[in-house]
């Protein structure tokens, strides 16, 4: 097979996106490793996919013998269990191995799989000492199958059973979370537009914002709690911080509109969350100060910790969950050191609910609390996996074990950044609304409808109408 270079992929997507991050490929003997496929050798066909700040998966999968390859360094000679993380489009039984060196494991696809798998290979694969190649292969005799593999995962038995059972015993209670029916995210951003006119520095914006106003406009909507996004595409934070101060100076506010919110919120019956987002390549002062591109990830983790933790301990109880984006496609792939991130995110509230947002890919870690669902519009859940009438959580698939949830956009973006612009109107009728919360209800799958909010701090009274007609038909006992 003719293999193209990871190094020349690497190489032209830093001159694009003006750096891109490239792994130390030291396999970590007490932690999962993460080999992508968008970092490894690979077969003609097979695509990397990724973006400025993300890596994806890597699509084009479809003939025998079609492979990708790491080399590796192995620190602690030991066994190893293998997990691939893959998606398959026609339902077709697979075969693959693992190797290295003179070992390798086997497993297969046998085609009832459902969307992205985290497929546990069987036996253990013996790493040695010192620098290895580790090899995944397609060993299917047919090749009229189509495959997006995401990566390669390397774990010793007794590290996983550890670490899954730590992840088990910190699991938060849900029940608020479901009780609450709905909640309502806004992507209030430095980059939100006023409804005219031009856009106020973020500080002042902030400076600006009427609590008040906006919390009665979400209390009308019915909605149990708010997911109210701090950094997205530039790393800002709507309140003091003083770790994000100490790395890049000018992304705060005096004012704490986070505390404000909250205490305006809980009078009226309802939680705060936050939505956070690591970075992105849209904002490259960031990326430079936290050390995001850096391939010892141990400055912009222990950067992440300090501004996160900092986050938690002000706030305590009154912040209820984190909202974590691009869990799989900007964490993941670094091997996040998952558990002191959650301590992290912990700090200052033990029963804090925690999600890292996979987009449509598997579960990056066990230590969180829900799924996010991002653009999951179906209430059965993620591939129909929810029964009716159950509990709420996950049994099979690639989120076992987490609280459902769904983020959807309610008009037609996240943001709000369009200027001289008016929002539009919702997608829904509000019969159409109704029947969805109460379908979403009867799975107990949490829906956290986005709203697109003006930088004033005012969402569409259109759309607060619609969701409060909705909830009267529903009240009603449906479409009336």
């Amino acid at each position: 097979m003719k293999i193209r270079s990871a190094f020349f992929t690497l190489v032209f997507l830093a001159n694009a996106f003006g750096g891109q991050f490239v792994p130390d490929f030291r396999v970590r003997p007490d932690d999962f490793t993460v080999l992508m496929v968008p970092d490894a050798r690979v077969s003609e066909g097979i695509e990397k996919w990724t973006s400025g700040h993300g890596k994806f998966f890597g699509p084009g999968w479809r003939k025998a013998g079609q492979q990708a390859e790491w080399r590796v360094t192995v620190p602690v000679a030991d066994d190893y269990a293998v997990n691939v993380s893959l998606y398959q489009s026609h339902g077709k039984p697979v075969s693959f191995l693992v190797r290295a060196g003179e070992s390798e494991v086997r497993g297969a696809l046998t085609g009832q799989e459902r969307g992205w798998n985290r497929l546990a290979l069987r036996g253990t694969l013996r790493l040695p000492h010192g620098a290895v190649t580790v090899t995944l292969q397609v060993v299917s005799p047919a090749d009229d199958f189509e495959l997006s593999v995401q990566s390669v995962e390397l774990v010793r038995p007794a590290v996983r059973k550890a670490l899954l059972g730590r992840a088990s015993s910190l699991r938060a209670d849900t029940k608020w979370f479901q009780d609450a029916g709905y909640g309502i995210m806004v992507h209030w951003t430095s980059e939100s537009m006023p409804r005219a006119g031009e856009r106020k520095p973020y500080a002042q914006a902030v400076a600006d914002f009427d609590v008040e106003a906006f919390a009665s406009q979400v209390q009308k909507t019915g909605a149990g709690f708010v997911v109210l996004t701090t950094s997205h595409g530039q790393q800002y934070f709507p309140g003091p911080n003083r770790a994000l101060d100490a790395i890049l100076p000018g992304r705060t506010a005096s004012r704490d509109l986070v505390g404000d919110l909250a205490a305006a919120l809980r009078k009226r019956g309802m939680k705060l969350m936050l939505y956070y987002h690591p970075g992105a390549g849209s904002d490259p002062k960031w990326i430079k100060a936290s050390g995001a591109m850096e391939t010892d990830t141990t400055r912009f983790f222990t950067n992440w910790q300090r501004i996160i933790s900092e986050v938690g301990e002000r706030y305590g109880d009154r912040l209820a969950g984190w909202w974590f984006d691009d869990g799989a496609v900007a964490y993941y792939y670094r091997s996040a050191p998952w558990e002191a991130l959650h301590r992290a995110a912990r700090a200052g509230f033990a029963q804090r609910l925690i999600g890292w947002n996979p987009w449509e890919l598997p579960s990056p870690t066990e230590f969180q609390d829900f799924y996010c669902g991002e653009g999951r519009a179906e209430p059965s859940g993620a591939d129909a996996l929810l029964a009716k009438g159950g509990d709420g959580h996950y049994r099979q698939g690639a989120y076992t074990g987490l609280q459902a949830s769904a983020s959807l956009i309610t008009e037609s973006d996240w943001v709000h950044s369009h200027q001289d612009t008016a929002i539009g109107p919702p997608k829904w009728t509000a019969a159409q609304m109704a029947d969805l919360l109460t379908c979403f209800r009867s799975y107990r799958n949490v829906p956290i409808f986005n709203v697109e909010i003006y930088q004033t701090g005012e969402v569409s009274p259109a759309t607060v109408a619609m969701f409060q007609e909705a909830r009267r038909m529903a009240s009603n006992g449906g479409n009336k």
